[in-house]
């Protein structure tokens, strides 16, 4: 049933959020009543996903077919259970975290067709992954259901977060392969296997996208639409990068 007013519970839950000059009650209840599909419970889900859930994001999704190894604690904070799926650790974490929240866990990988069918079940998804072709994957598959996706990349010092899927500033809806329109080789970029990943930096980066979704689903604020935002943390600067269809 759609939540209609904030329980007395619920108005203290929720009071600095609803405290923040254009969110206020409307905006609670917004998120109260939408849905979000995070796919990667790692290193960007671990900080995105407590975020949703205590924002009071009314229906939270988890997908992730990994499971919790020692090398994943340097950044990936929500779980701690070894050897325990990514997606089913993250989800008992955030039904702790807060009872007005139903979390489902999909622990698997996604296939172009399961992300499809998925994807017309919830509002906004989430890219937490680590690797191109997952990237791609996600992206195809919002674009083909017509869904918004707040995309990120992390890795080394750096990181990035835009919002795909929005109409921009002259109606175009941009997706991951307007920004980079081939999926590059193996061997074309660097991953953290190579040059590592700062746990810190990907925490901001987790929380940045989980900001954005806040503002799409409670309607307010100016998201990441048809700009790129870029961290460089290893000189403490961030930059926006214009986006166009073009």
């Amino acid at each position: 049933m759609p939540v209609t007013e904030l329980t007395g519970e619920q108005r203290e839950r929720y009071l600095r959020n609803v405290d923040v000059v254009g969110l206020g009650e409307e905006g609670q209840l917004r998120l109260l009543n939408s849905s979000v599909l995070v796919i990667g419970a790692g290193g960007l889900g671990s900080a995105a996903l407590p975020y949703l859930a205590a924002a009071g994001v009314g229906r939270i999704g988890v997908v992730d077919g990994d499971v919790v190894e020692l090398k994943n604690m340097q950044r990936q904070v929500l779980h701690t259970d070894l050897g325990r799926n990514k997606a089913e650790s993250a989800a008992e974490r955030l039904r702790l975290l807060n009872v007005d929240v139903e979390v489902a866990a999909y622990p698997e990988y996604l296939t172009p067709g399961r992300a499809r069918t998925l994807f017309a079940e919830y509002d906004l998804m989430l890219d937490c992954t680590d690797t191109y072709g997952a990237k791609y994957l996600l992206s195809d598959a919002a674009a083909a259901v017509g869904v918004p996706l707040v995309w990120a990349s992390a890795v080394g010092m750096q990181g990035q977060c835009s919002v795909f899927g929005v109409p921009d500033a002259f109606g175009d809806r941009l997706y991951l392969r307007d920004l980079f329109p081939e999926e590059p080789a193996a061997g074309d970029y660097p991953m953290a296997t190579e040059i590592g990943v700062l746990g810190a930096m990907v925490g901001q980066i987790g929380a940045l996208e989980a900001c954005e979704a806040i503002k799409l689903l409670a309607g307010f604020g100016e998201p990441l639409v048809g700009r790129v935002m870029v961290l460089d943390a290893r000189t403490a600067r961030w930059s926006v990068l214009p986006l166009r269809k073009s």
